[in-house]
């Protein structure tokens, strides 16, 4: 009798420690995935800071924001025709030493920044500060030049068209 109790002492011996070991291997367990969730908030809180902004607000890059603006003021009439397309590749390859994969690809990236806004005055408030804090008085000067090529780029300008472009040079040149 004395043997069954030892032998069932040991065996509730063995027991206890296996359940230790599973609740340490658990706590273990629990720890790795809040060190994982700590190290990436992070990035998370970035993500959504980032996904609740205007991606226009994101560009740091004049060039592509002076695309932005070409492409603003192409989209203002309706669609944007291939002459105006084909300014605006052919103004950001004369204007920004590039070649023309890259002034396409800037411009694929204003169509996506603009979608489908076709107010040029709301892309020139956006990106304005960016241009005034980036671009000197001749980069801007070019830039009003760059935005009227596009403008008149498929006939007469309307008038929504030179009124923006108008207000965009006063406030860029003033």
């Amino acid at each position: 009798m004395s043997i069954i109790l030892a032998l069932l002492a040991a065996l509730a011996g063995v027991g206890t420690l296996l359940w230790r070991l599973n609740s340490a291997t658990d706590a273990t367990r629990g720890l790795v995935d809040t060190a994982g969730d700590l190290a990436n908030l992070r990035r998370r809180w970035g993500w959504r800071r980032k996904s609740q902004v205007d991606p226009m607000r994101l560009v740091d890059d004049p060039r592509i924001a002076a695309v932005t603006m070409m492409t603003a003021i192409a989209q203002s009439d309706g669609a944007m025709t291939s002459a105006e397309r084909t300014m605006i590749v052919r103004q950001a390859m004369e204007n920004f030493s590039c070649n023309s994969k890259a002034a396409d690809e800037m411009l694929g990236y204003a169509r996506f920044l603009l979608a489908d806004n076709r107010d040029p005055n709301n892309c020139f408030l956006k990106l304005k500060s960016l241009i005034l804090s980036k671009c000197g008085p001749k980069e801007r000067a070019d830039l009003i030049a760059m935005v009227r090529a596009v403008a008149g780029a498929d006939g007469e300008p309307g008038a929504v068209e030179l009124k923006a472009i108008d207000v965009l040079a006063h406030e860029l040149l003033a």
